[in-house]
């Protein structure tokens, strides 16, 4: 059985530096999926599906590290596992509002001079 560590602060930060890698058109697009609202799990599929299109390696290295894994070892998992993980992170309460919570943070760093984290 597949084992998803709790949510850390440090998700927070590796999600908001992933969506600020993405272009404003995709962070708009997430932004909408938030605002229209909608099932946790379909949001979070979503979001998997914007952000694993561009920036793949950073979303394996992101959903390794919530099993405890690496990504060569999630590479070698079934195919279905980090599709199985983001819809077991989604059944998690507060899952929505984490989500606002990074795109919040994502804009203000985009909108911020200095997009470095300190």
């Amino acid at each position: 059985m597949l084992e998803i560590r709790e949510l850390r602060a440090g998700d927070l930060k590796a999600l908001v530096k992933m969506l600020g890698k993405l272009d404003r058109n995709s962070l708009a697009n997430i932004e909408l999926l938030l605002k229209k609202g909608g099932s946790p799990r379909t949001i979070g599929l979503s979001l998997f599906q914007t952000v694993a299109a561009d920036l793949t390696d950073d979303t394996y290295a992101w959903l390794a590290d919530l099993i405890g894994k690496t990504s060569e070892e999630l590479d070698a998992m079934a195919f279905t596992t980090p599709i199985d993980i983001v819809k077991k992170l989604t059944q998690r309460g507060g899952f929505k509002s984490f989500l606002a919570s990074v795109t919040e943070q994502s804009k203000s760093q985009k909108n911020s001079p200095d997009t470095t984290t300190p």
